[in-house]
């Protein structure tokens, strides 16, 4: 039989414990209906994934409790998102938006907590559309928390004579953060700090249990890092190829899920000039993706499967979005070769668009285009 004392995680936000009486989630889609006249049938449209919210019935006890009670409301009256770790659903980032305590006579040593949590979202609502590689960014940096407590909390058990495959695993990460950094075309100034933050990965990786949070929050950041500064076309490849996962210990799966979020941003902040090719970068989403999730699962907790997942999200709805505001690509027919300056000129209007005709056809002459080549709409 399952021993359910010990089948749930100990309750905290912000790192500050306590206990929970009664925990429980809501969440759901946002569907509109729109009725048709004159029928029997409507119309549903899904608007996306409602606000996740978290309620629960909490409490401090013992000897100290009034002090306990104290710490646990500076947690829940600091500004900004943080991380809550619930006994049954496992880590998530929040906002606390409304709290209320209360003490009972009869029950000295006890202060209950009645609390709404929501999830954190961006960190603000720009009034224009955000660009899918500046929303993932965000999406990312929500997620450091997030991972790092899903690496301490598989990390708390291990015995320190098991710690030697963890610590080659954070090597690994650190080396394949390395190729990644020199093959993405990052500027030069910002180079160092990325350098120092793999540094850092390598020294922590000494003391890869107690340093558990602190190494794959590491990864993820400098993931993120990279990934913002980056140049896209370079950077898709590297993260693509260091995102295969490597292995099933703790930090192979959080360096994998850190490279394939990197992989995702990257891919939104492509340049694509008609609708195929943002298509054809939606379509490599998937094969990099979900090996990633297949390895996740079981190895970290669910909720890095759904942070990853909902990046996925973002990019492919990104480049969907980018793929019908962008024109098609024709094949042109010609009678004789032209040079590309003529016929950038006679479809655009402008003669500067030849180097793209060259570039996208592979020709090797642009004073000689090919009778059939490939070319955007005008």
């Amino acid at each position: 039989m399952r021993n359910w004392l010990k089948a749930f995680r100990p309750a905290s936000f912000r790192g500050v414990p306590f206990f929970v009486e009664v925990e429980s989630a809501e969440g759901g889609r946002r569907v509109a209906v729109s009725p048709i006249a004159y029928s029997d049938l409507h119309v549903t449209e899904d608007m996306g994934g409602d606000v996740r919210r978290f309620s629960l019935s909490a409490y401090v006890a013992g000897d100290l409790a009034d002090a306990a009670a104290l710490g646990f409301v500076a947690a829940l009256n600091a500004p900004g998102p943080a991380t809550l770790v619930l006994p049954m659903g496992g880590p998530v980032l929040v906002r606390a938006p409304r709290w209320s305590h209360s003490r009972e006579r009869g029950r000295a040593g006890y202060v209950g907590f009645d609390i709404e949590f929501i999830a954190a979202g961006l960190a603000s609502a720009p009034f224009a559309a955000v660009p899918g590689a500046l929303a993932i960014a965000a999406l990312i940096a929500s997620g450091i928390d997030l991972v790092a407590s899903a690496a301490a909390s598989r990390m708390r058990d291990v015995a320190t004579g098991q710690a030697a495959p963890s610590a080659d695993a954070v090597v690994a990460a650190a080396s394949r953060l390395t190729s990644v950094a020199a093959a993405a075309g990052m500027p030069e100034d910002k180079r160092p700090a990325v350098a120092d933050a793999i540094a850092s990965i390598v020294r922590l990786s000494a003391e890869p249990v107690a340093q558990a949070a602190t190494i794959a929050a590491a990864i993820v950041s400098t993931c993120g890092a990279i990934a913002d500064v980056a140049s896209p076309a370079a950077a898709v490849e590297a993260f693509a190829a260091a995102a295969v996962p490597t292995g099933a210990d703790v930090f192979d799966l959080c360096a994998a899920a850190a490279f394939a979020a990197g992989f995702c941003q990257t891919l939104a902040a492509g340049d694509y000039f008609s609708r195929q090719d943002a298509r054809r970068a939606r379509d490599r989403i998937t094969p990099v993706i979900d090996p990633v999730l297949e390895a996740l699962s079981g190895g970290l907790d669910v909720s890095v499967n759904e942070w990853l997942g909902g990046i996925a999200d973002a990019a492919a709805a990104d480049l969907s979005a980018t793929a019908a505001n962008r024109a098609p690509l024709v094949m042109v027919q010609t009678e004789i070769s032209l040079p590309a300056t003529a016929l950038a000129y006679a479809l655009y209007a402008d003669a500067g668009r030849a180097a793209e005709l060259v570039r996208r056809n592979a020709v090797s002459t642009p004073a000689a285009m090919p009778v059939s080549f490939e070319a955007i709409a005008p």
